[in-house]
């Protein structure tokens, strides 16, 4: 017998051995790749949402009194008191030219005392008529009006008639 193996098994041995060869060689199938999903975006910051400021209603007060109706009042007894001495203011010189009505702005007291008497005219009025009318008019005194608090008046005085 012979020492070497016939040709048909030679190349069935390489055949053999070549199969396993590619075999041990041959590429596994590719192992089943895991789906991986996108990462998650990062969760939205929380807002509080802050309640809307509460507006608060002004409270309804009821209007104080206005004090101009006392002081209307006051200025309106003082006029016709006024109108009552204004006779007296004829006694005064009066000189040709002159207009016949003079203004007087006149403050007086609570006490009733006139404090102060400035006149204004659209002429200029002679001195000794406007002194004349200005020292009569701070002789005048107002207790018997009653008088809450100091009033200041204006007044126009028909001189000469």
């Amino acid at each position: 017998m012979s020492s070497r193996p016939s040709r048909k098994r030679r190349w069935a041995l390489a055949a053999g051995l070549l199969l396993l060869l590619l075999l041990w060689w041959w590429p596994s199938p590719p192992e089943p790749v895991a789906v991986v999903a996108p990462p998650e975006p990062p969760p939205a910051p929380v807002v509080v949402a802050r309640p809307a400021p509460v507006k608060k209603k002004p409270v309804a007060r009821k209007p104080a009194p206005p004090p101009a109706p006392v002081l209307s009042s006051q200025r309106a007894l003082l006029r016709r008191a006024m109108e009552a001495r204004a006779p007296d203011l004829r006694a005064c010189p009066l000189p040709p030219g002159v207009p016949p009505t003079v203004g007087a702005r006149i403050q007086v007291a609570q006490t009733g005392a006139t404090r102060a008497a400035v006149l204004s005219s659209a002429q200029r009025l002679p001195r000794e008529l406007s002194d004349c009318v200005r020292q009569r008019l701070l002789a005048w005194e107002f207790s018997d009006v009653g008088l809450t608090s100091d009033v200041e008046v204006f007044v126009d005085f028909a001189l000469g008639r």
